[in-house]
């Protein structure tokens, strides 16, 4: 067992003995002090001195030690102690059950501290009269000298007042004592917290700078090199549009292909410039192909001008009432999966199933078969991030993500739960 574990038990076990001590100590001090009470004894004086208790001394033992007990209780219910003290100063026994209820009340209630003092105080002087005016308060006398009469001489009379100032002051140390390593703790535990909240903040702040190095290696790396590409591709529709005024139908072709890749890096660019203001946490311009599904037939068409032989069926019901997060994440899986099934099986037939409603969440399943033939020239090497990719976001949505190949044909089943617009 750790120690962290075991701290609670010692504290409690700790707790109870010094309690168990208490109690004890309280009782056998109290049970002496029944010579305060008169009747509670008879006192033999001369040669052989002693006491004998009677049928009143012996019910305000047994009241004393029901008193005591509920010191146990005084972190709980520290007015149990409180009145039971009380109880015991005003029968004329002792005050110091009242002092220990006093204190407990204090630490449970520091507000309480103003009555608490006030009544104890009360209680402790009204005591230290009764014993002073009145044949009450004998029994220390009584220890001292073995004269019942001695509690009427000015040297125990005085003695009276000075243990309440005593026992008094004492108290109220114990109480201050208390209460300052209360605040103490209570300071440690606020500086604890706000230690953990700078803790987070710096982690905050080094996540944002993180993000903000990664940005700016994109845009001074790939910015660059989309921007030269782009601008090569216009040079190339430039040169294909001067042989179609010659009459080439090659110029025609050069022309459109060099026209969609001026079109297709001209939005990547756009993309990168998106993910960067994603990563600053910028307002940052709109894409020029946005990420949702009204833009899955654009993606379609794009892939059958370039070669590529796609059957689909996509029905997209109520998109004004999908989430953006949800609308997105139909879009990206679509868009890698189209990737994957392109970039693997080059010229192969890809069957495409994208179905979206309110009721049912979203259905997306793109099947390519598996071929042996190397993927197309001047294609990027996959380095099996798509499909992580996938994963993560039908995760991060409650949904599921099957990926994998199955009689000759490689298959992507996503099933996403919907997700309400707020």
């Amino acid at each position: 067992m750790s120690s962290s574990a075991t701290a609670p038990h010692r504290r409690r076990a700790a707790f109870f003995g010094s309690s168990f001590g208490l109690v004890v100590i309280g009782i056998v001090f109290d049970v002496g002090a029944l010579l305060n009470v008169p009747g509670a004894a008879e006192l033999r004086t001369g040669e052989d001195p002693g006491m004998g208790a009677t049928d009143a001394g012996t019910a305000l033992a047994l009241l004393v030690v029901a008193a005591w007990i509920t010191v146990i209780w005084r972190r709980r219910l520290p007015l149990l102690p409180l009145v039971a003290g009380g109880v015991l100063a005003v029968v004329g026994i002792s005050y110091v059950l009242l002092l220990v209820g006093a204190v407990a009340v204090v630490r449970r209630s520091p507000r309480g501290m103003p009555w608490v003092a006030g009544l104890t105080t009360v209680l402790a002087v009204l005591f230290a009269i009764r014993e002073a005016l009145t044949s009450w308060g004998g029994a220390l006398p009584w220890y001292f000298t073995s004269r019942a009469d001695a509690q009427y001489e000015p040297t125990w009379i005085v003695m009276s007042f000075v243990w309440v100032l005593l026992s008094l002051g004492a108290a109220m140390g114990i109480a201050l004592y208390g209460r300052a390593r209360r605040e103490a703790a209570d300071s440690d535990e606020r500086a604890q917290r706000e230690l953990e909240r700078a803790d987070l903040l710096t982690e905050k702040m080094v996540r944002q700078a993180e993000r903000e190095r990664i940005a700016r290696d994109m845009h001074d790396a790939l910015a660059h090199r989309l921007s030269v590409v782009s601008l090569h591709a216009g040079a190339l529709e430039a040169a294909a549009s001067q042989t179609t005024a010659g009459g080439g139908a090659v110029g025609q072709d050069a022309g459109e292909i060099a026209r969609t890749v001026r079109e297709q890096t001209h939005a990547a660019l756009q993309d990168m410039r998106g993910l960067i203001g994603d990563l600053r946490g910028g307002a940052i311009a709109p894409s020029s192909s946005p990420a949702t599904t009204s833009a899955i037939g654009a993606l379609l068409g794009d892939l059958r001008h370039g070669g590529a032989r796609i059957s689909a069926f996509v029905v997209i019901e109520a998109p004004e009432r999908s989430a953006a997060l949800f609308d997105s994440a139909v879009f990206r899986i679509v868009q890698e999966s189209l990737t994957n099934a392109v970039k693997h099986a080059p010229g192969a037939h890809i069957d495409v199933y994208v179905r979206t409603d309110p009721q049912t969440g979203a259905r997306i399943r793109v099947e390519n078969p598996l071929t042996a033939q190397a993927p197309a020239a001047g294609t990027v090497p996959g380095g099996g991030n798509g499909t992580v990719g996938i994963r993560e976001r039908a995760a991060a949505l409650d949904g599921t993500a099957w990926i994998g190949a199955h009689d000759g044909v490689f298959i992507v089943d996503v099933t996403l739960p919907w997700q309400e617009r707020g």
